[in-house]
């Protein structure tokens, strides 16, 4: 059976909680990436996605200039996290049941990687290829 380590996009970016939210977002726009894990030292302890930020489009909310927002106010505390050695198949099941995007990979509890429902998309278009593609 396939762990999560498998998928997991290795050594991910990751901001501290007093980030601002203007450079969280101009990390996650240079390097294309939709999910980010908020660490203190070696502990995660938050996750923020790019749908986390949808509200802070709204024309009808007046906000701060994002330079002066942390991080810690717009992230999601106690993200789903998983060690690297859990069967892809419990990762899979779990965020299909919460609707979550993005699952955080421990190796002996320090962030080791990420895996979001895109990797999983691909691995399964993989799958689907090498399986059907005889016939």
């Amino acid at each position: 059976m396939p762990t999560v380590e498998a998928l997991m996009q290795p050594s991910p970016y990751s901001v501290k909680p007093d980030a601002s939210v203007a450079e969280m977002v101009k990390l996650m726009r240079e390097h294309q990436i939709r999910h980010i894990p908020i660490q203190i030292g070696d502990r995660v302890i938050g996750i923020v996605s790019e749908r986390d930020l949808g509200w802070m489009k709204s024309p009808a909310i007046v906000l701060p200039d994002a330079n002066e927002i942390p991080v810690r106010h717009v992230m999601t505390a106690n993200p789903y996290a998983v060690e690297v050695d859990t069967p892809l198949t419990t990762v899979v099941s779990v965020m299909s049941e919460r609707k979550i995007g993005a699952a955080i990979v421990l190796k002996e509890g320090k962030l080791a990687g990420i895996v979001t429902v895109i990797d999983i998309c691909h691995a399964l278009v993989e799958f689907l290829n090498s399986e059907f593609s005889d016939r």
